[in-house]
Order: structure tokens, then C-alpha cells, then sequence
């Protein structure tokens, strides 16, 4: 393996083609699964030789070494990864030539490249397969295919897949609901995206900052702005910083509706937390106090400390 790394950092590709047809053809020494792996990997991700790479997959019985499991998924998924949606099926459907027993990782993977190119319909007949092959869907088949339907603005059948989901004994984990509450802020549907958080809460799921991050987005959008501030502190206090972003659709918000109060907390927040007003909020804000000369000169202190 030495020897092929280094033709690999030389970028002589060709060079461990030859070495390869050698060795079958020397056959002097036996060869490892994880043998065959690195190389594939190395065909695959330095050379972008993903020919090479399936070729090597299927020539291994002839090096008297017969692929595991984990090598062939890991041909799925340099194919999905590299969007060659057109032969993972030849490939998959190659399985028991190599004496391969398919598992749940391999039709996630399936799964994943047909969501990739929209073929949800085809996604939902691999998932119909799981049975067939012993194998039962988890979380990740079932976050893969609800990504799929959120990313194309079906936010109904993705919630229809969830209580599938459920009914089938798997619990959506945090994951799942940050995708869905992301899929519902993009169709508008903000107060549903805050109520599912809720739920998500009731379901004992612990939140991550990018569920934090999409629940104040959806606050933001819906102008909800005290409930934003508020939830912020939430963020704040369980150590989520919340972003940039929303520090400015809060102040600008706070502004809209003349809560100068909030207008300076929030802007007094942002600059604890690291993040340097541009000159756009600084107007706006400035605008919102100009009738209250003290508040004004206290922000033109402000101004004068920071810049």
C-alpha cells in the first residue's frame, strides 16, 4: 500500500493501474478488503476516477478477495456523493455477483441518490424494499427522504412520512424536526414551524443551535419581535449565540414598532456577543430615537466608542 500512496501523492494514476494488473497477475501476495478500499478511495476522491474506482470494486474476485459490506457502500456513496445517479442502480443491482448482502446503509444510500435527483417515487419503492431484505428503516432513511420532499416545497407528504415514521416504531430525532421546521419557514408557514418546536420539546428531543437559530428566524418572519427577544435570551442563556442576522431583523423590527427600550437592548446584545453594528443599523436605530435627544446622544457615544 506503500508503494500506491505514493503514486497516488505523484498523481500517477496510471502508475497504480499498472502496479494493480501486475499484482493480479503475479498473484504472490493476498490482498485485504481494506487493501481494495484505500484504493478505491483513492481513485474516487484524488483522482476523480470514479470509472477506475467501480471497475476495481468488481475486479476484486479475481484478486481472490471478495468485497464486504462496508467497501461496496462505500462505492454507493462516492457515486451518489459525485452525483453518477445513473449507474448506482447497475452497481447496486451488482450486489450478489460480489457475494454481497445488502443492509440498511446500502438502500439509504439508494434513497439519498434518488431524493438527490427527485425521483421521490422511487425513493418510497426502495423504502418498501427494507422488509424484502431483512433490513428495517431508521432515522436516517427517513430525514433523507423528508429533506427530499421539504427541499422541493412538499412539506404535507414530508409530514405524512413523519407520522409513517412514527407509526413504525422510529423516533424522529433532532435532525428531522430542524428540517422540517426550516421546510415550513420557507413555505411561509412560520406559526406551524414554532408550534412544532414546541412539540419537539413536549417529545423530550433536545434542540441543537440550528434549531434554535430556524425557531427566531421563524419569530422574526412572523414579526413577533418581544416573543424574538425573549426567545433570544432563552438562546443566550443555554450558550447559543444567535446570529447576525438576526440581531438586525430584531433592531430593525424593535424600530418599526418604536420600542426604543428594545431597540437598545438589542443592540447592546450585539455587541456583547462580538458583532460590530454596520452603518445601516446605525441609521435606523438613529432614526427610531431622534425625538428623544438623550437616547441619541447616547447611541452617538456608542458610535464614537466603536468606530
Amino acid at each position: 500500500m506503500t508503494v500506491i500512496d505514493k503514486l497516488a501523492i505523484a498523481n500517477n494514476f496510471d502508475g497504480i493501474e499498472t502496479l494493480m494488473q501486475r499484482i493480479k497477475l503475479e498473484r504472490k501476495c493476498r490482498l485485504s478488503d481494506e487493501f481494495f478500499r484505500n484504493v478505491i478511495k483513492i481513485y474516487g476522491h484524488l483522482g476523480g476516477r470514479i470509472n477506475s474506482a467501480i471497475e476495481t470494486l468488481f475486479d476484486m474476485p479475481n484478486y481472490k478477495c471478495w468485497p464486504s459490506v462496508k467497501t461496496f457502500n462505500f462505492v454507493l456513496n462516492l457515486l451518489v456523493s459525485t452525483k453518477h445517479f445513473d449507474v448506482v442502480h447497475e452497481v447496486y443491482m451488482g450486489a450478489s455477483k460480489l457475494g454481497v448482502e445488502i443492509d440498511a446503509c446500502s438502500l439509504n444510500i439508494i434513497i439519498k441518490g434518488l431524493c438527490g435527483c427527485g425521483q421521490m417515487e422511487a425513493a418510497f419503492s426502495v423504502l418498501d424494499e427494507f422488509p424484502k431484505q431483512k433490513c428495517r428503516p431508521n432515522v436516517r432513511t427517513f430525514s433523507t427522504m423528508i429533506h427530499g420532499f421539504c427541499e422541493r416545497g412538499c412539506i404535507d407528504e414530508a409530514f405524512n412520512l413523519l407520522e409513517r415514521m412514527e407509526r413504525e416504531g422510529v423516533e424522529p430525532d433532532t435532525i428531522v424536526f430542524n428540517i422540517l421546521i426550516l421546510g415550513l419557514r420557507k413555505r411561509g408557514r412560520v406559526e406551524e414551524g414554532i408550534e412544532l418546536f414546541d412539540r419537539m420539546m413536549l417529545k423530550g428531543c433536545d434542540p441543537n443551535s440550528g434549531t434554535y437559530q430556524e425557531v427566531l428566524y421563524c419569530l422574526l418572519d412572523a414579526k413577533r419581535f418581544v416573543d424574538a427577544k425573549d426567545f433570544m435570551k432563552k438562546m443566550t442563556d443555554k450558550g447559543v449565540i444567535p446570529s447576525y442576522e438576526s440581531y438586525k431583523l430584531v433592531i430593525n423590527g424593535f424600530c418599526s414598532e418604536n420600542l426604543v427600550e428594545n431597540v437598545d437592548w438589542g443592540l447592546r446584545q450585539m455587541v456583547k456577543h462580538g458583532f460590530v453594528p454596520k452603518m445601516g443599523i446605525w441609521k435606523r436605530v438613529l432614526q427610531c430615537v431622534f425625538l428623544d435627544s438623550r437616547i441619541a446622544n447616547c447611541y452617538h457615544i456608542w458610535y464614537e466608542e466603536i468606530f
